[in-house]
């Protein structure tokens, strides 16, 4: 990813905040999920910053859309309008043991901001 997928703007390759619109951006190509390999991922939680070893899974992708009908006097739908299209992508990453732990967590700050 070279630009803001938002705004177009050139980003920089190791920040992931566009320093003109604020637009927060994550290229997840690393994770080749076509291979069985292991990955070091960090996530900035409530907590704190969690660290684990693990494998991604992209487990589904479900997509969705509301409609809205729309009908003559006598109860026939004339047409139908999609008003509002979603669709969630579910990862899951399984963590596995590294120097005898499966996760660790910092509560200090992330780089991320």
């Amino acid at each position: 990813m070279k630009n803001c997928p938002n705004c177009g703007a050139p980003i920089e390759p190791y920040v992931c905040k566009c320093q003109y619109c604020g637009t927060y951006y994550f290229d997840l190509t690393a994770f080749d999920m076509s291979k069985d390999s292991l990955y070091y991922v960090k996530f900035n939680t409530p907590i704190g910053v969690v660290t684990t070893l693990a494998k991604p899974e992209l487990t589904t992708i479900e997509v969705s859309a509301d409609s809205i009908d729309a009908v003559d006097f006598s109860g026939n739908i004339v047409k139908t309008v999609c008003m509002n299209r979603t669709c969630d992508i579910d990862v899951v990453f399984h963590a596995y043991y590294d120097n005898g732990n499966l996760y660790t967590i910092d509560m200090g700050d992330s780089k991320c901001k």
